[in-house]
């Protein structure tokens, strides 16, 4: 079920929500990698979700550490709500 509500809003997701969601909470992150961050979500939120080591691998790589170490602490605050 919370695959699917995902699914939804992922495919609503636009690069603006991520924009505001880092402002809201002052995150530092460029504007590349925003972009980054977006094409991860869009495409590839089923192994994210999935917590699949390669996906993440390629993250870390294409991220700073700092934004990497920021993404990973969100995924842990919000995996929980989706079982």
């Amino acid at each position: 079920m919370y695959k699917s509500l995902l699914k939804g809003y992922i495919e609503n997701l636009k690069k603006e929500d991520i924009i505001k969601y880092i402002g809201k909470n002052n995150y530092q992150v460029s504007d590349k990698e925003i972009d980054t961050i977006y094409f991860y979500i869009k495409n590839y939120w089923e192994d994210i979700l999935d917590n699949k080591k390669e996906i993440w691998e390629k993250i870390s790589q294409d991220v700073s550490p700092n934004t990497f170490l920021q993404i990973q602490n969100l995924y842990q605050k919000y995996k929980k709500y989706i079982g």
